[in-house]
């Protein structure tokens, strides 16, 4: 009997039963129907030597071996049925079973503000193997979304339960991996995590997991690949494309130019029917890429119908200003409209010109401050704008008091009737962008909330609220081709 042990497991082999064995001599010689271990690694002891045990006559050892031995369960039970080792569990084993000087090291992620990064490559492979360029000095890649495309739950739910719930979105996918990669291309993830974004111990338990899967995943593919995580709402996370541009900055400022006509975006969120959004689409729009689906990269089918929500470039521009006027001595402007419906720009470009000055509560902090401002202004013979949403009746007729107030104020509306669609691109842009001239003030996301809360209280202003009239602004953006240039992408999913 064999005592097997390695360095993180002993391996116990019990032969208890005389159907493993047979007698030669005086000796037991068993045979093992079980792995024969040649791994350099594991060592093997031998246990003291059993004492012998008295023989029965030989005629009765005959006829006990003629007789078919019944299994009654109290001596020897049945054979342990072993279940079927998943994806995760196979990548394991096949770890323990490789020779250390053979083993990849575990996937390592840098941390770049919200960003998560890294590159995993297998031990066989060489930095030349990620980097080396095509026979025209420039590189292709074919970049991939993460969930619900190159892999799916074992569970059937929407989210992982841990690191091991997970499968191949389809058997084909690391075979076309690895055949993509052999015609060329680099393997570039990029994927939204914004699940990973919270902090505390359960978070910090959730990310570990989650780069445990990362582990099981690229040990499972064995070939070289990038991984990029936006773990936050902001310019890293798809459609934007801060991912992309820090997968540049990796690959070195001496780095041969990228062949983007040659590479392609493969992604689930394509704006079909049933799709949660066309984020991977507007994605590899954004980066002037070809664009597939799962479906249609690895089952071959044909590409189905699409719509996105908005296309920003094909949207009118004009170089006029809004048909508004100031035809009172004294009036208060109250402006409505969702988040980013533009409001902002219409006050500073076109009615702080004309003479109004602008209350907003973003500056003031608070709505009596704003009414304390604007009271302060009109008092002084100054026309006044209200820059902010005023969803509501009772929130525009705060206003309407403020105006009554004071002798000869007239109150006037102007409505944005800008999308929200729109206003959600628009507020991207004006959030990520970097461009100074689409965001002076420096202002970051309002978030879904504030659309959503909008949303939940908009009433369309009525003259029968005390207005002399409401001017209704359609959106079209006013800007150089600079500007336009960097808006017309998509912002939003």
């Amino acid at each position: 009997m064999w005592l097997v042990s390695s360095w993180f497991r002993v391996v116990d082999v019990v032969i208890a039963h005389q159907r493993f064995s047979k007698r030669v001599g005086t000796r037991l010689v068993y045979k093992l129907s079980w792995h024969q271990f040649s791994y350099p690694q594991l060592q093997y002891h031998t246990l003291p030597q059993q004492t012998s045990r008295k023989m029965p006559p030989k005629g009765k050892r005959k006829a006990r071996e003629e007789t078919p031995e019944k299994n009654d369960g109290a001596v020897s039970p049945p054979p342990v049925k072993r279940p079927n080792a998943g994806t995760s569990s196979a990548a394991a084993a096949t770890s323990f079973f490789t020779p250390t000087s053979q083993k990849a090291s575990p996937i390592e992620f840098i941390k770049h503000g919200s960003l998560l990064a890294a590159l995993w490559e297998p031990v066989a492979s060489s930095s030349k193997a990620v980097t080396a360029p095509l026979s025209d000095g420039k590189i292709k890649f074919a970049g991939f979304d993460l969930d619900s495309n190159l892999i799916s739950t074992k569970s059937g739910k929407t989210f992982a339960r841990d690191s091991e719930d997970w499968k191949w979105w389809h058997p084909t996918v690391p075979s076309k991996l690895r055949k993509m990669f052999e015609e060329g291309y680099r393997l570039v993830i990029f994927t939204n995590q914004n699940g990973l974004k919270a902090s505390g111990s359960k978070a910090d338990d959730k990310l570990k997991e989650w780069k445990k899967k990362i582990n099981y995943i690229v040990t499972a593919l064995n070939l070289p690949i990038h991984v990029y995580a936006a773990t936050e709402t902001d310019s890293y996370r798809k459609p934007r494309t801060g991912m992309f541009e820090y997968y540049l900055s990796e690959l070195g400022a001496d780095a041969p130019l990228v062949d983007m006509d040659s590479s392609v975006f493969v992604g689930d969120a394509a704006g079909r029917k049933g799709d949660f959004s066309a984020g991977d689409r507007k994605f590899a729009e954004n980066l002037g890429l070809k664009f597939l689906t799962p479906e249609e990269l690895f089952l071959n089918e044909e590409p189905r119908p699409y719509e996105l929500d908005l296309d920003p470039a094909s949207l009118p521009r004009s170089t006029v200003a809004p048909a508004f006027e100031k035809q009172y001595p004294l009036e208060v402007v109250v402006l409505c409209g969702r988040p980013g419906s533009g409001k902002s720009t219409l006050t500073r470009k076109y009615l702080v010109p004309l003479g109004y000055k602008r209350i907003n509560q973003d500056i003031l902090k608070t709505r009596d401050k704003c009414i304390k401002a604007a009271q302060g202004f009109l008092k002084e013979g100054e026309s006044v704008v209200i820059d902010a949403t005023n969803s509501s009746r009772d929130t525009r007729a705060v206003w309407k008091g403020v105006a009554d107030k004071v002798k000869g104020a007239t109150f006037r509306c102007i409505y944005l009737t800008t999308s929200e669609a729109l206003c959600y691109h628009n507020d991207g842009a004006r959030a990520y962008s970097g461009m100074k001239s689409l965001n002076p003030e420096n202002r970051t996301s309002v978030g879904s909330m504030a659309f959503r809360t909008f949303k939940s209280k908009f009433q369309e202003p009525h003259v029968n609220e005390g207005f002399k009239d409401i001017t209704v602004v359609d959106f079209e953006f006013r800007g150089t081709d600079a500007e336009f240039d960097v808006w017309k992408r998509h912002w939003a999913p």
